[in-house]
């Protein structure tokens, strides 16, 4: 292995931090200046299209997770217009806010945020909509699965009457 490899981590887990932070409303520029990453290193993590980061980048992201996944953006100088956009941003393409984690998944590839509690169950998706909040892919693969086994119910109970 080369010394370049041995100097890279999966994404996965920066991207999560980074996501975090963004819906809680830290801004892009924000994030870049307080993690040292200039933009052209950030996005991509941040969007999720980068799949491997240098070691070092994502030791940075996660100081900054643990310091600024307790502060308010608004607090810490951040406009109300810069924190909204971020958070409408985040909200849109459904990341998890850093509630959804705890330090024992968010570094596990396997491990789903778990929204409610009951995440990747058709439980769970019901408690999205009662809280409404963004569905997750989980759920939303949840509930899938649920209306492909009740179709299926359906048409063998339909073939049988």
């Amino acid at each position: 292995m080369t010394a370049a490899a041995e100097d890279t981590v999966p994404a996965l887990a920066t991207t999560r931090r980074l996501q975090a932070l963004a819906v809680m409303g830290w801004p892009t520029a924000r994030l870049s200046r307080e993690t040292g990453l200039v933009l052209y290193r950030l996005m991509p993590l941040l969007t999720g299209a980068a799949k491997t980061t240098r070691r070092e980048d994502a030791r940075a992201v996660a100081v900054v997770y643990v310091r600024l996944s307790t502060a308010s953006p608004g607090l810490c100088g951040v406009s109300h217009i810069a924190a909204r956009t971020a958070r409408e941003r985040a909200g849109a393409a459904g990341w998890a806010p850093p509630a959804a984690w705890d330090e024992d998944t968010i570094d596990d590839p396997s491990a789903i945020p778990q929204w409610t509690g009951h995440c990747g169950t058709v439980r769970g998706a019901g408690i999205h909509e009662r809280d409404g909040l963004p569905l997750c892919a989980p759920c939303a693969d949840a509930l899938y699965r649920r209306r492909l086994r009740d179709a299926a119910h359906a048409a063998r109970t339909t073939t049988h009457a």
